[in-house]
């Protein structure tokens, strides 16, 4: 019995090389991935169009940004100054302040109205006067921040925006 190799023309024979059968493949997946390619990024532009016909108030609620640079609760008077930087690409303004004593659950000012504006890139100091303000009362011992039931305990300081976003921090006296 004859091997089916061992025709003379057989043997002579060869397929495609390794180079060819790569170049063809790559040639393959150029093409298509290209149009893949393309695909995406048209549909990634339209996407992007088509959010900028949204309402641009919508849109500036997610732009907006504030930083809590410092707090500082003034010795010996029942002053706390809070240094805030717009870090956003909107101008905010702050509509209340609420303090809350972590430690005992107590607050110290709940919704205080402030409407103050911050400019963008811009940073603003806010001064409250506890005593002056009805909203704002230290109830415990002297008033002060000094005094023993206030100086080490931990306060969350929320901020509100006119846009309905809450920015928060943790500070304690005389350790920010």
């Amino acid at each position: 019995m004859k091997n089916a190799f061992s025709h003379p023309f057989l043997k002579n024979r060869r397929a495609v090389s390794q180079v060819m059968g790569s170049v063809v493949i790559l040639g393959i997946v150029s093409s298509v991935g290209s149009v893949i390619l393309f695909n995406g990024m048209n549909s990634i532009s339209a996407f992007t169009y088509d959010l900028s016909f949204h309402e641009a108030s919508k849109n500036q609620i997610h732009r907006e940004d504030i930083v809590f640079e410092h707090v500082r609760f003034e010795p010996n008077t029942d002053n706390l100054i809070i240094d805030l930087a717009n870090i956003g690409t909107v101008e905010s303004t702050i509509v209340s302040i609420t303090i809350l004593n972590i430690d005992n659950q107590e607050i110290i000012s709940n919704w205080v109205d402030l409407d103050q504006t911050i400019q963008l890139k811009d940073n603003r100091q806010l001064v409250l006067d506890l005593l002056d303000d009805a909203q704002i009362i230290l109830v415990q011992g002297s008033g002060t921040w000094n005094d023993p039931a206030y100086v080490n305990s931990e306060y969350r300081i929320s901020l509100t925006t006119a846009r309905g976003n809450f920015f928060t921090t943790v500070a304690s006296p005389f350790n920010t």
